[in-house]
């Protein structure tokens, strides 16, 4: 491998991206450390790391349970505490980690010398796949987790907007028309969940083949950890992305795919700014060079 390859693209140095509708700010290299926030939605993932532009989020989605994703969880809750933000943050956790997670936040707690009678555990709420559930201070929000294949348990999420629209045969009504069916109690609208942004946290690539849905969002943030060629059997041993499986994802559907930035980050840290760039530059196909986006 190339000299450059070898350094550090980003030692813990905050990145930023502008959306149409959102900034997404957060930091992801492998095994060093990954969170994600979108603050125009009060709303972040992971939280590998607690800079002080978290401690305002009030709801956290956890992937997993690998430290560089999850290990200041608790970090932010405390932080919160300390600076006198009384509303409770809300933690998203999938199901099966609720126990392990309460243990450890008991634990955590113990060791800073917490005595027993003031500790509390935080607000978690346990997230099932495929369920939607309303954002605790943001009903116009919800998430929807689903399952990712990783070298542990994880799951990825979908933040959607809720909004009901008017069903298409009140269209054409007037306000009049739309009082009197409310009065006699006509259901006028539909829901509507329009998907903004998918998190796919750690992840095999065959994960974005199993689940399509993701490439419907406005923006997809998906993890690329392996870049070069013959990288591609470590990247499965150790439940991470190779590129050319988002290659062969582009590929396969095409003009199927709705999303107006497709975001990679997780890059592993052997590899340099320079080879990131080149390499996407080199495999992505010319249709979605502009959309694909390395977050570094």
């Amino acid at each position: 491998m190339p000299t450059e390859n070898r350094g550090l693209h980003n030692a813990l140095r905050q990145v930023h991206l502008k959306t149409e509708r959102f900034n997404l700010n957060g930091f992801a290299i492998s095994g060093l450390a990954s969170y994600l926030q979108v603050p125009e939605f009060d709303f972040g993932v992971d939280m590998g790391e607690c800079p002080i532009s978290a401690v305002s989020l009030n709801h956290i989605f956890l992937t997993h349970a690998h430290g560089d994703h999850s290990r200041c969880l608790m970090r932010h809750h405390s932080l919160r505490k300390m600076m006198g933000i009384p509303k409770p943050s809300v933690y998203y956790i999938p199901e099966n980690l609720v126990e392990n997670a309460a243990n450890w936040i008991h634990a955590e707690a113990m060791f800073e010398g917490v005595p027993e009678y003031r500790f509390q555990l935080p607000k978690i709420v346990p997230v099932s796949p495929h369920k939607k559930i309303p954002l605790e201070y943001r009903k116009d929000l919800m998430i929807e987790a689903f399952p990712v294949k990783h070298a542990i348990p994880a799951m990825g999420c979908t933040l959607y907007l809720h909004k009901h629209k008017l069903k298409d045969e009140y269209l054409r009504c007037d306000t009049a028309e739309i009082i009197a069916l409310r009065k006699e109690k006509v259901e006028i609208t539909r829901e509507v969940f329009e998907p903004l942004v998918s998190f796919m946290g750690d992840t095999l690539g065959e994960s974005l083949l199993e689940q399509k849905h993701v490439w419907n969002s406005e923006i997809l943030v998906t993890e690329c950890t392996f870049l070069d060629e013959g990288e591609e059997e470590m990247a499965n041993k150790k439940g991470h992305t190779h590129l050319s499986q988002i290659v062969q994802c582009l590929n396969e559907f095409g003009s199927e795919i709705q999303c107006k930035k497709i975001v990679l980050n997780h890059f592993s840290m052997k590899y340099s700014e320079k080879h990131i760039q080149e390499t996407l530059e080199k495999n992505i196909p010319e249709a979605f060079r502009d959309k694909v986006i390395a977050f570094i």
